[in-house]
This record gives structure tokens, sequence and C-alpha cells, in this order.
């Protein structure tokens, strides 16, 4: 990781502003604003992540994001920052990263190989064999090119929702 937080190059103008709305609009028990330390505790993220995403915009890791998501009840890309859409259905059994793949690659009658090699698709050949075998959930850059490969929201992709768009 870089040493500066301005050299990095996961940082988001848009998810800074939305992650300090975010925080905004939290209540708290004795009507203060909340804090991003208090928001980082209540989300079951560390600090440093909360810190760095308010301050420099700087995107954590998907599990991150998606605990963003799970605990304001919103859709990844609204978290992100690059879409004003704040309704969000959870889905009626929630799948894993893994699962929602392998459906995907199924129902597009393709192996995992063609989707590697796939115009768009920027990561190794076997990535998606390492995502599976270990559990892995990829970068956000490659859950965005599969979400757009396939053409469903990252969220569908995800297992958090049952709608693809």
């Amino acid at each position: 990781m870089p040493r500066r937080p301005e050299d990095s190059i996961k940082i988001s103008e848009p998810f800074r502003k939305r992650i300090a709305a975010l925080i905004a609009d939290e209540e708290t028990e004795n009507g203060k604003p909340c804090t991003s330390a208090l928001f980082a505790e209540r989300v079951g993220i560390g600090k440093t992540t909360v810190s760095n995403a308010v301050l420099y915009g700087i995107l954590p890791s998907v599990s991150s994001l998606i605990k963003i998501a799970d605990y304001t009840a919103k859709p990844l890309s609204y978290v992100l920052g690059s879409s004003d859409e704040e309704e969000f259905i959870p889905a009626s059994r929630p799948c894993t990263f893994g699962e929602r793949l392998l459906s995907l690659i199924g129902e597009s009658s393709l192996t995992i190989a063609a989707v590697s090699g796939a115009p768009g698709i920027t990561f190794a050949r076997n990535s998606i064999h390492v995502w599976l075998k270990r559990g892995n959930l990829p970068s956000l850059e490659y859950l965005l090119q599969l979400a757009d490969f396939f053409s469903v929201s990252p969220d569908y992709l995800l297992g958090r929702t049952d709608y693809r768009n």
C-alpha cells in the first residue's frame, strides 16, 4: 500500500462524500453527531478504514464495503456514490459470491476460462478458480468488471439481492 493516502489508486471522491453523509445521518443515543469511530464500531470495521474513507475517499476492501452496505441497508452502488438509488431489497436466501458466480457462468453457457479471457476482464486467468477454491472475494475493480460482463448489479453478484439490476 502506498505510504501516503493521496498516492493510493483507490480513491473516490463520490465515495468520500457518501460515507460522510451516511455517518452524518446516523443517530446517537445522546443526540450528538455520530463519529467515524462510532460508525466503524456499529458496522464492524476498523476505525482507520472509516477515517481514511471520510478524510481521503480511500475505498476499503469489498468485505468492508459489504458490511457498510448491509448495515445501512443500501445497494453497494449507493454506498460507493455511483448511484443515488437508495432502495435495496435483500435476497430471500442470500448466497455467496462463489455460488452466484458459478450460477451466472452456467446460465451463460461459458467456461470459467472463457469468462477470464473475455474483453474487459483484466484479472489473471486463474483468478476465478482461486476465488472459488478459497472462498475469497475479488477486488472492487474485478467485482465491477464481472458485474458488467454478466449485466448484473454488484449486489446480485455478491448474493445480497435477488434482483439482477
